[in-house]
């Protein structure tokens, strides 16, 4: 099995994109407590929950060679979090995912940390495809996606289960070759 390194951490210019440590307590209780979503899958919905999940569920996914999730730091602050999941390490394959604070967003950060995290990715490992999908009416997330040099290939209909219903998905990708 192959996976990405436990301290695999990514600097691009305003951002570091690192592992979720126990310091990160304080900032991810806040955020849970004022119900700000965007942090990755998993992470828990009562403040209760944050020092397990800091010390072991953050990193399951790591763990487990299928992925990486990653804090988004700016200026010593945690504004968001990117992960790369979904990884198929014989087919040479992942997804990325993100999610930025509310208080953070439309500051660039998002397209900033894919474009980081995807270069890190075909630097660091033989991965030769990273897929972004996006709700077709999540607007900022399509821009993200295309900032990042991202190439729209399609749309999958009624692929997202919401909590009002199902959403139409457009499918991004980008391929190792793309940045040459």
């Amino acid at each position: 099995m192959q996976a990405f390194a436990p301290d695999s951490s990514v600097t691009t210019q305003r951002l570091l994109l690192r592992p979720f440590a126990p310091s990160d307590a304080g900032r991810v209780r806040s955020v849970i407590e004022a119900r700000a979503s965007f942090l990755p899958p998993g992470a828990p919905d009562r403040s209760s929950g944050v020092s397990r999940w800091l010390a072991q569920g953050v990193h399951e996914l790591r763990r487990s060679g299928q992925g990486t999730h990653l804090a988004m730091e700016a200026d010593g602050l945690v504004v968001g979090a990117i992960s790369l999941f979904r990884t198929l390490w014989d087919a040479g394959t992942t997804e990325i995912g993100y999610g930025v604070h509310p208080l953070h967003r439309g500051r660039g950060y998002a397209p900033e940390a894919v474009r980081g995290l995807t270069r890190w990715a075909f630097d660091s490992t033989a991965l030769h495809r990273i897929e972004l999908r996006a709700n077709l009416d999540n607007v900022a997330s399509l821009r993200v996606a295309e900032k990042a040099g991202f190439v729209r290939e399609g749309v999958l209909r009624l692929a997202a289960m919401e909590k009002d219903g199902p959403r139409d998905v457009v499918v991004f990708g980008l391929l190792r070759s793309d940045l040459s």
